[in-house]
């Protein structure tokens, strides 16, 4: 009210002044000075408050008049039911054109060599399959005296299999013919071609029967026949059954039982031996013994009617044991043993150039102990490396003969030989782009009653190697290597040396399509004639081209 005043009262005067102003001005043209003066004599003055510093007391409670009760009643709500539709990424189905049933491969080399491969296979069934297959390499010429070393494999069978709800049925019948020449000869002694030819013609055929779904209990039951007959008037048959089933108790434990019986007959120019029979079994119990430790227990029988072993039957270990020592990386162990099957058929498959009338024995691994590691270095890489201690009685040895060098003929140690491997092994895998595999073994031999063990290496490696350039270029390399092999001389009569062998293999493929390539295979590209045994040099630098094409 005081301000409102205050304001009325200078606008008044205001007015006053200009009104005063303009009749100075209209008397005399000139602004007369003058001077206002404004008091204020009023003064507003408030009374003080007086402030509360009281709390407000808090309300009293009322007294609840009786207990309280709950009723909870039963909700029932039934959503109705939802159908959900599932619809799976769908891949292109394949039609019988998209699968190949046939594969041929053709080639040719030097040293007179033709090659030739073929599968042939039914289209895709889910209840049944049937296949073919034909190989033949030959080389008319060899690494001496040009074809008086020529040597060719050729083979051809059948095989099929049929599948229901409960049982799976297989079976497979062929032939194989394995020729060669007894090139091993002294230099500059005339022979005659026609003596130094050998040739080895298998028939072979089996059969299986197993369970044709996964289950708690698994089997498999086989039976096999093989007939050998060579050049010579040698003649060996052998009829084996074979049984293995599996029963898992739960997710971690499991039984097993493998057994087999093999007889053998054998006539030669000079023998005509008794059947020799051989009868393994080998139960184990597979068990988590504590916290990551996995252990495999059982044992091995063998009985066999070997004459030149004083006991027949045989009692050895089955104990083996694996523990993570991290995620990636496995210690492994095991402890057994057990009858190694020999025949003139395996013996044949190492060493082409055996005399008639050899000796053939089964050979007894009394103790075999080995302890390893296994490591997995991301998806890509593995390493495993070990060390194994083994004993051997009546292991064999090649010995050349004393009138035909070219020969060689089984020595067997009755004692007891010590046998060392350690080992080291690296591969790398990406897809089917990049693989590659380095493997060293390193062997060693204390001989028991023999002053040696004759033609087994005691240094190993071996290294292969692939590339696939976009799908369309296949690279391929692999090494062999090996020395300290020795052989004892009959002509000398003395223990020798043989010279270490360094075999470096090539081969490049070109696909043109899916279905059609050529390559190019080379062999020994350091041309390294190296004794693969004593008196018999391998071939020197190999060249193989061809074609493949599937159907």
């Amino acid at each position: 009210m005081i301000y409102r005043t205050l304001k009325i009262s200078a606008l008044m005067l205001m007015l006053v002044g200009l009104s005063f102003g303009a009749l100075a001005q209209d008397e005399t043209g000139e602004l007369e000075s003058r001077e206002i003066v404004i008091e204020k004599v009023r003064e507003n003055t408030l009374r003080k408050a007086n402030r509360n510093f009281e709390k407000i007391p808090p309300r009293p409670a009322e007294n609840i008049k009786g207990p309280m009760t709950y009723d909870f009643q039963s909700f029932s709500f039934q959503a109705p039911q939802v159908t959900t539709q599932m619809r799976p990424l769908k891949l292109k189905q394949e039609t019988s054109r998209d699968v190949h049933g046939g594969y041929l491969r053709l080639g040719y080399g030097n040293y007179s060599s033709p090659l030739l491969e073929a599968y042939l296979n039914t289209r895709k069934d889910k209840n049944k399959l049937l296949g073919a297959y034909l190989y033949h390499h030959s080389s008319g010429k060899g690494p001496v005296d040009g074809k008086n070393s020529g040597s060719g494999t050729t083979g051809i069978s059948l095989a099929g299999s049929s599948f229901s709800e409960a049982i799976a049925l297989s079976g497979n019948v062929g032939f194989e013919n394995r020729t060669t020449h007894f090139y091993g000869y002294p230099e500059d002694v005339p022979v005659s071609r026609d003596t130094l030819k050998q040739a080895y013609n298998i028939f072979k055929l089996a059969g299986a029967i197993s369970n044709a779904k996964n289950s708690d209990f698994a089997y498999k039951l086989g039976a096999g026949f093989s007939y050998l007959a060579d050049k010579f008037d040698a003649r060996e048959t052998e009829v084996g059954l074979n049984f293995g089933a599996s029963y898992e108790i739960d997710e971690d434990s499991k039984l097993g039982l493998k057994a087999d019986y093999t007889v053998i007959t054998r006539k030669d120019a000079h023998i005509d031996a008794k059947p020799r029979s051989l009868f393994v079994v080998n139960p184990t119990y597979n068990f988590p013994a504590a916290e990551d430790l996995k252990l495999s227990v059982g044992f091995v029988v063998a009985y066999e009617n070997d004459s030149i072993d004083s006991k027949d039957l045989h009692v050895y270990p089955d104990v083996r044991a694996t523990y993570p020592l991290s995620p990636t990386v496995d210690a492994v162990a095991f402890l057994t043993g057990g009858i190694e099957k020999v025949s003139l058929q395996t013996l044949s498959y190492e060493n082409l150039w055996v005399a008639p009338d050899i000796a053939v024995f089964h050979t007894n691994k009394t103790l075999d102990f080995g302890v390893g590691i296994n490591a997995r270095l991301g998806n890509k890489v593995a390493a495993h490396a070990g060390l194994s201690l083994s004993t051997l009685k009546n292991l064999y040895s090649y010995v050349n003969g004393v009138e035909d060098q070219e020969k060689f003929y089984t020595v067997y140690d009755k004692g007891t030989v010590k046998r060392t491997n350690l080992y080291a092994a690296l591969s790398y895998a990406q897809s089917e782009q990049v693989k590659f595999m380095l493997r060293g073994d390193f062997y060693g031999y204390n001989a028991g009653d023999l002053d040696e063990v004759y033609h087994r290496p005691t240094t190993k490696l071996t290294a292969n190697a692939s590339y696939n350039i976009y799908q369309k270029i296949i690279l391929s390399a692999d090494l062999i290597a090996q020395g300290g092999m020795k052989a004892y001389d009959a002509t000398q009569d003395k223990t020798v040396k043989l010279d270490g062998a360094f075999d470096l293999n090539a081969k490049a493929e070109y696909l043109f399509s899916p279905t059609f390539s050529a390559f190019v295979q080379l062999n020994n590209i350091t041309s390294n004639k190296y004794p693969r045994f004593l008196h018999y040099p391998v071939r020197g630098f190999q060249a193989l081209a061809g074609i493949t094409w599937s159907f």
